[in-house]
């Protein structure tokens, strides 16, 4: 059973870790190509799309990877062997969070260009928005049938302490005279923060909106580790 319990937690963080790094992709193979069809200027350099590669794949990703095992996880009932990996809704959560990341990446894009015509700036709040869209979304990759309130933000602390970290390298990037230099990157005023992080954490805010007043639905969750 101890044995069991243990592949069991394997297996659903190499799920997370799919789930986590696919969809961040899609949105950013997404990002350029509607950009692209829009006819928008590129949104990204190449160097800060390898930043943001860096930044979001790395140190996020491989926490997730050590995410503790759920409590529930021995009431389930066995999985087919033969099951794809992308099985139960996955491959559909990494294509409609893939969207919404490149989406929300290109209509902060388009926005911060049109209205403000400072091309390093737009780009600059893209790469954030692409950041930050991936930064709240691996919180949401910690279980594919609770919300991230009902999870948790802390019970993963070295998930906790590689976010911290990816959004203080972002912002040294736009801060710090000489990384802004190499990264093609403008520093952006707290209207320009307001922004990009009510886009990116749309999710979490309509997540919090519904745990304050909505009722949880009640779980039915047997006891036991007689059905593994």
């Amino acid at each position: 059973m101890a044995a069991v319990e243990v592949g069991r937690g394997i297996y659903d963080n190499i799920r997370k870790f799919i789930r986590y790094l696919l969809s961040g992709n899609f949105g950013e193979v997404l990002t350029m190509f509607v950009a692209s069809l829009a006819g928008l200027p590129l949104p990204l350099l190449p160097v800060q799309i390898l930043w943001v590669n860096l930044v979001t794949d790395g140190f996020p990703a491989m926490a997730l990877g050590v995410d503790p095992r759920e409590p529930e996880v021995m009431n389930r009932p066995p999985r087919n062997p033969a099951e794809s990996i992308f099985s139960r809704g996955l491959s559909r959560k990494i294509i409609y969070r893939g969207f919404q990341i490149g989406l929300s990446t290109v209509l902060v894009f388009a926005l911060a260009y049109y209205s403000r015509g400072d091309l390093a700036v737009a780009r600059t709040m893209a790469l954030s928005t692409l950041v930050f869209c991936q930064l709240f979304h691996v919180y949401d990759c910690r279980s594919e049938t609770k919300t991230i309130f009902e999870v948790g933000f802390l019970g993963n602390k070295y998930l906790v302490l590689a976010t911290v970290c990816s959004a203080l390298m972002q912002l040294a990037v736009i801060y710090v005279p000489f990384l802004r230099s190499i990264f093609g990157t403008a520093p952006l005023t707290p209207f320009d923060w307001l922004t990009v992080l009510v886009v990116s954490g749309w999710t979490v805010i309509l997540g919090a909106i519904r745990h304050l007043f909505m009722r949880p639905a009640v779980r039915s969750v047997g006891t036991g580790y007689n059905r593994y």
